[in-house]
């Protein structure tokens, strides 16, 4: 059961329809996260500015998708797998695009040491480099904009998992393979 209401429109202030309007202008309804995280007006200012500065980022929306469904599976965030997998699609990325990104690897080189770093970023064991990722190719800007991405996806993938955001998406599961 959410542990944190979403806000039911009716009641908001002006300014706060105004923001949930604007975070939903992709798919025409708010999500239940963007609702509950309206709850705070601030934070999900604060969500939304930093997620539009990052899309007008080097990385490709193709990328950024990549890196949150790697972020969102190491974090074990169902709802965040649940939107990051149905704009994954959108942008028409394949189940197999999706499946690995969700184990943290590609088959472009570049994109896989991208999703190697994020993952062990997030999993906290060490392993990331920022050289591994210069010699893949990325720039010092990709680079930084990547640490942004994780940080952007870890604050979406706590709060998420903290609210027990009610998935209102097609559920993916959190098992990577059937057993």
């Amino acid at each position: 059961m959410q542990t944190i209401q979403p806000i039911q429109l009716e009641n908001a202030s002006e300014a706060t329809k105004r923001l949930v309007v604007s975070a939903s202008a992709d798919s025409g309804l708010p999500s239940n996260m963007i609702k509950s995280m309206a709850q705070s007006p601030s934070v999900l200012e604060g969500y939304l500015q930093f997620s539009r500065a990052l899309k007008g980022g080097k990385l490709d929306q193709e990328e950024r998708e990549q890196i949150a469904l790697a972020v969102a599976q190491t974090n074990l965030c169902e709802y965040s797998l649940a939107f990051h997998t149905a704009r994954a699609k959108k942008l028409g990325l394949t189940n197999d695009h999706i499946l690995e990104s969700r184990e943290g690897r590609a088959a472009d080189t570049k994109v896989d040491a991208a999703l190697r770093f994020a993952k062990d970023l997030v999993a906290e064991n060490g392993d990331c480099s920022p050289a591994e990722l210069q010699h893949a190719g990325f720039t010092d800007r990709e680079i930084v904009e990547i640490v942004a991405l994780v940080a952007l996806n870890i604050f979406e993938n706590y709060f998420n998992m903290v609210v027990k955001t009610d998935i209102d998406l097609p559920k993916v599961g959190l098992k990577l393979k059937v057993a």
